[in-house]
């Protein structure tokens, strides 16, 4: 018999929805948070918003990090993507109702890419270079930050 491999981790990066949580269950110590994404793409000749909210627990040295972070922080975790099996409320555990399930990601390192600023511009959507006159002519502006940079 040969020997199989697998590999469950997952990087992620998004802004938190709010300022981390800390939990305690008996000795142990979970931080918790949620990372929100949100990306566009063209579909069927429209733009489409997409958005995702990924529950988060750090654990270990993760956990000092995100002690530090606040609630519209733009982060980068790595970590392994976890299903528990939750029971639902009201569930009498005599069979009435089937567990929930929940996915998380168990973070094991991250850090902070920016903090949110509140004059912080949108980021550009990736349409506008679709919208450029020409597919060889780059969009206004790249073209005027090309031309301020010094010689």
């Amino acid at each position: 018999m040969g020997s199989s491999m697998s590999s469950n981790i997952t990087h992620q990066a998004g802004n938190l929805t709010d300022k981390p949580t800390i939990d305690r269950v008996g000795n142990r110590e979970f931080v918790r948070a949620r990372l929100a994404q949100s990306w566009q793409y063209d579909t069927q000749g429209k733009t489409v918003t997409h958005r995702q909210f990924l529950p988060l627990v750090f654990f270990g040295r993760s956990i000092q990090t995100a002690r530090h972070f606040e609630k519209g922080d733009n982060i980068h975790v790595t970590g392994q993507l976890i299903r528990r099996e939750m029971p639902r409320k009201g569930d009498d555990s005599e069979g009435g109702k089937s567990p929930s399930t929940v996915w998380e990601i168990h973070v094991t390192d991250a850090h902070r890419i920016s903090g949110l600023m509140s004059d912080e511009e949108p980021p550009i959507h990736q349409n506008e270079m679709r919208r450029a006159q020409s597919p060889y002519q780059p969009p206004a502006y790249i073209q005027e930050s090309i031309h301020d940079w010094p010689l």
